[in-house]
């Protein structure tokens, strides 16, 4: 292999990654197709995209099996991918720019970057990071707000509790002054819609933890790490609304 090839097959046809090693074995290059670098990082994408999104979107249904939802998702997400500048860049850059696993910007301290949605934002940025070279890159964070932006749409039809978990961080993080324009204050009404808000986030995470396998992993992580800032082992009741003043 060449130094800067970075994708091989074996002898079942699988996909061996020879940066990640997590990823050997994932995808499967059918009989006659390409087996150049390119072909064989779209391959591993659509499995590691899946599993992704396993991690956010559950069979809610009473039976396993196919789930329609989350397999809409991931057509529209993965071919956003390929319509992307990212997926014109040279699978060597992967290898020239590798990825550790950590993402390093920083990121406010934030309840908007703690959701379900978030999290799948985060592992998405750190897939494309791997597949296609740690860069600084316009074409990469561009594609990465894309691709949360079409889940975060699809969310509000096929699973609305995840959506309205995330606008729910969005309208708490505003009455703390995140996402307030300059110079701008808050009126009373946003102020008891964030209070709301907060209230809906802590019954959020009562309901995961009283029943975790109805709800995704990343949800759970969301729970967890919510929980950590706020006390929601009580239950609160809305009457602490009436409380906050117009």
């Amino acid at each position: 292999m060449s130094m800067n090839r970075r994708f091989a097959l074996n002898e079942s046809r699988k996909v061996i990654d020879a940066i990640n090693a997590a990823n050997s074995g994932k995808g499967y290059c059918h009989e006659g197709d390409p087996e150049d670098d390119k072909h064989l990082r779209g391959r591993v994408l659509q499995v590691c995209l899946g599993e992704i999104l396993e991690k956010l979107i559950i069979n809610v249904r009473p039976t396993p099996g196919f789930n329609e939802e989350r397999h809409a998702v991931w057509v529209a997400v993965l071919d956003a991918i390929r319509a992307s500048h990212l997926n014109t860049f040279d699978p060597a850059l992967s290898v020239q720019h590798k990825f550790d696993g950590k993402l390093s910007h920083q990121k406010e301290h934030a309840h908007q970057n703690i959701t379900s949605l978030s999290l799948f934002r985060d592992d998405v940025e750190s897939l494309l990071r791997d597949l296609y070279g740690n860069l600084e890159s316009e074409a990469l964070d561009s594609l990465v707000w894309a691709v949360f932006g079409i889940v975060r749409e699809f969310t509000k039809y096929v699973r609305p509790d995840i959506w309205k978990e995330h606008e729910d961080a969005v309208n708490f993080d505003y009455i703390l002054g995140i996402g307030v324009p300059e110079g701008y204050g808050i009126s009373g009404s946003e102020w008891r819609c964030g209070m709301a808000a907060k209230f809906s986030l802590i019954q959020r995470v009562r309901e995961v933890n009283a029943k975790p396998s109805a709800f995704s992993e990343y949800t759970i992580e969301f729970a967890n790490l919510f929980a950590q800032w706020w006390d929601c082992s009580k239950d609160c009741g809305k009457d602490f609304l009436d409380e906050v003043p117009f």
